[in-house]
């Protein structure tokens, strides 16, 4: 019995649902209507058959959005869908590897970086305000650097950080720990304290875990996730007289998004192992035209319009989306600094 490929079962109710079978399968479930018992190889044969099965619906996908952009999309207003992934499964399972491999590479990268500055790290002899002042302020500033520099030194010794949380540019602070940092602005001057925000935000970046651009990033996916419909909506006052459904419309951001990361992900795939600058900016140029010409011949397609107007309304597009991607960012970032 191990080599036994097939004992049918035939009968006239489906043993998954119990609906009476007329043909070759269940009209109720879809479940065959003969049933046989696989040996080991057989059924491994079936895994690989269904596995290569939706990889090769995936690779069809892949193929026609890049080859055909737009078709996809209409395809499947139109109804025409059971040959293409689903949209949404497309974007998550595209969105995924992209930012997986992003941060993956982004934290390889400030694994190595911690290394080198670990290895040269000293005691600093004295505090790096980075702030401009004239005469008459640095006698107060020599005060505050003394007064803190016995502190820093005795909190590196019981295994301080031995270099801030950075990761917001010119904004990040130049004190080696929160502690230093909070001592420096409790003893300065109220006119040359940092503001609320700027102060919430630099104290941000002494985190325990990930630096404080490191969590930006790694809340960029449910940042690009609000901005789908956003990308929609803006689609369907631009093109109202296309006369189709708002969910028309996400069916295109979702593709189009999806297009977007595979570009973007395959960007970062190339110039994570390429340390030439010229050839870095080369590479990026042409993903940036490429998505912009890719988003022309897609809004052609789906939105059938004279030439002008689809180009005025991509130029539209374009600076509206920015418009909300800032104010997204913004709101991504207050969020962070109240909410964690």
């Amino acid at each position: 019995m191990v080599f036994q490929r097939k004992v049918y079962h035939r009968d006239e109710k489906c043993l998954n649902c119990g609906y009476p079978i007329i043909g070759n399968f269940c009209g109720e479930c879809g479940q065959k209507a003969h049933l046989h018992k696989d040996n080991l190889g057989h059924m491994i044969v079936h895994f690989i058959g269904d596995y290569f099965h939706y990889d090769n619906k995936f690779w069809r996908t892949l193929k026609i959005l890049f080859t055909k952009p737009g078709l996809i999309t209409l395809e499947y207003i139109q109804g025409r869908r059971v040959k293409y992934l689903n949209p949404i499964q497309l974007y998550i399972f595209v969105t995924t590897l992209f930012f997986l491999f992003l941060f993956s590479t982004t934290d390889s990268k400030d694994e190595v970086s911690e290394e080198h500055d670990t290895s040269m790290v000293t005691v600093p002899s004295v505090v790096n305000l980075n702030y401009k002042v004239d005469s008459t302020q640095e006698a107060v500033l020599n005060d505050v650097q003394d007064s803190i520099l016995s502190e820093l030194n005795e909190t590196m010794v019981q295994g301080g950080s031995a270099k801030s949380k950075i990761g917001i540019g010119k904004w990040s602070p130049s004190e080696i720990n929160l502690k230093a940092y909070d001592s420096v602005q409790n003893n300065l001057p109220d006119s040359l304290k940092d503001s609320y925000w700027k102060r919430k935000l630099r104290r941000a970046t002494y985190r325990d875990g990930d630096n404080f651009g490191d969590l930006i990033l790694h809340n960029f996916p449910k940042m690009f996730f609000l901005l789908l419909p956003i990308f929609a909506f803006i689609l369907m006052m631009l093109f109202r007289k296309q006369k189709y459904y708002y969910v028309d419309h996400i069916i295109f951001s979702l593709h189009f998004h999806a297009v977007l990361f595979f570009i973007l992900g395959i960007e970062s795939v190339i110039t994570y192992f390429i340390s030439n600058e010229v050839i870095i900016n080369a590479i990026t140029f042409c993903s940036g035209v490429g998505i912009i010409i890719y988003l022309f011949f897609s809004l052609k397609r789906v939105y059938p319009s004279p030439l002008y107007k689809i180009v005025f309304k991509q130029i539209a597009l374009f600076f509206l989306y920015l418009i909300m991607f800032l104010l997204c960012f913004v709101l991504l970032l207050i969020a962070l600094l109240l909410f964690t």
